[in-house]
């Protein structure tokens, strides 16, 4: 694959590394001044809030400027803010001053969702289409990798940096991460769009919305990503724990085993679509099909599953089925829309998913407290299956094929 996509994945990891970290270094620093864990809970709080109000001013950035610029200054300014955070728990920090960080952390979040939309937006600039869908699974696979153990990592490395030391070398990870994305190489000609667009701003932060809505391809598309965001609270641990504790009694070390199982099985897919991508590609409707019941299935019989080690292998082919799903999905928007477009529908996506997320999770919890936890796993298994049904009656729509003609694309 290209040198620039291999800067772009490398770049992005070394970024996403250093966001767990972070994270990690605020929960504990905020945990040590306030002994309050629901001044904790406001840090993710913060930061889906950051996310998605950053996901909503997304166009008016990319209609402005190109999208590997977006994806330098973006991190650059992460980097700045990450050092002002650093000296800010390093030199100001205890409990009459602590409020400050969650604006850093908003800033921090909202700078974060102008990169994602343009690094998801360069990919395929930056790749064959015969390689898309290779290089969406590497770069799951890598993703995926970091996610598994960066929680553990990190929670290590905070018990002999600190929080002062994990923040310091945050730091030196976003560096590394701004001077790998400045060397990656966008040809210029595939950025022939204006770079500003005639009409209100308003026209431009809607333009991704009026995408998805035009083309009935990204609407189905994007009706499956919002089904899965609407049950994808049952695996956090607001949710998990609970049920641990009163559906499969056992301590609360089977939550990191369950999340080892998830992880894993996410990043075996990731390692499987890679070696056997052009198979994949060939029959993405059948995966998207097959990965559509099995994660229905999956949800459906951990909430009523009572037994632990079959909760791992189930929480394992959900992850499994999950990402093959996802990539196939990215896949297919990647073909249909390009450049400047495909950054603002990334950007929608973004917006919605955490919208949904947020106000899904808030449902979950109150169904979970009014009637049981074994329900809100059967909400969530039955959004997935309005999902699944979904692809069912529309799976015309969503075939993938790498000859089409570019003028396909929006």
């Amino acid at each position: 694959m290209e040198k620039s996509f291999k800067r772009l994945v490398s770049g992005q990891s070394f970024a996403n590394a250093g966001d767990v970290f972070y994270i990690v270094a605020l929960i504990t620093s905020v945990y040590n001044v306030t002994n309050s864990l629901f001044y904790v809970s406001l840090v993710p709080v913060i930061n889906m809030l950051g996310g998605f109000l950053g996901g909503l001013a997304a166009p008016l950035i990319i209609d402005r400027y190109k999208l590997k610029w977006i994806l330098v200054h973006s991190q650059l300014g992460k980097t700045c803010i990450l050092l002002v955070l650093t000296l800010y728990v390093s030199f100001f920090l205890s409990s009459d001053t602590f409020m400050g960080i969650y604006f850093i952390i908003f800033c921090i979040t909202f700078l974060d969702s102008f990169a994602h939309p343009a690094s998801s937006a360069l990919v395929p600039q930056l790749v064959s289409d015969e390689h898309l869908f290779k290089a969406n699974s590497l770069m799951s696979s890598v993703y995926q990798f970091i996610q598994m153990g960066g929680w553990a990592a990190g929670g290590i490395l905070s018990a002999f940096l600190h929080a002062n030391g994990l923040l310091m070398l945050t730091f030196s990870l976003y560096v590394v991460s701004t001077c790998l994305l400045v060397f990656v190489n966008v040809n210029e000609t595939k950025q022939a769009e204006e770079r500003l667009v005639k009409g209100s701003k308003m026209t431009s932060m809607l333009e991704g919305w009026r995408i998805i809505l035009e083309d009935k391809r990204l609407r189905i598309l994007h009706l499956l990503l919002f089904f899965g965001s609407l049950a994808s609270p049952v695996w956090v641990s607001s949710i998990l724990l609970p049920f641990i504790d009163q559906r499969l009694h056992v301590g609360t070390e089977w939550w990191g085993y369950i999340n080892t199982s998830l992880l894993l099985g996410l990043f075996l897919a990731g390692i499987l679509a890679y070696r056997h991508a052009d198979f994949i590609n060939k029959h993405n409707q059948n995966v998207l099909l097959l990965g559509g019941f099995m994660v229905f299935l999956m949800t459906f019989l951990f909430g009523m599953n009572e037994i632990p080690v079959v909760a791992l292998l189930l929480i394992g082919i959900f992850g499994l089925f999950e990402e093959l799903r996802m990539i196939s999905i990215h896949t297919i928007i990647q073909s249909l829309v390009k450049e400047k477009r495909l950054a603002k529908v990334y950007a929608v996506q973004s917006s919605l998913n955490m919208m949904t997320f947020g106000l899904s999770t808030l449902m979950m919890g109150v169904v979970g407290e009014r009637y049981s936890l074994m329900v809100v796993f059967m909400v969530a298994a039955a959004a997935l299956c309005v999902s699944f049904i979904t692809l069912i009656i529309s799976r015309k729509y969503v075939v993938l094929s790498i000859d089409d003609d570019v003028e396909n694309q929006l």
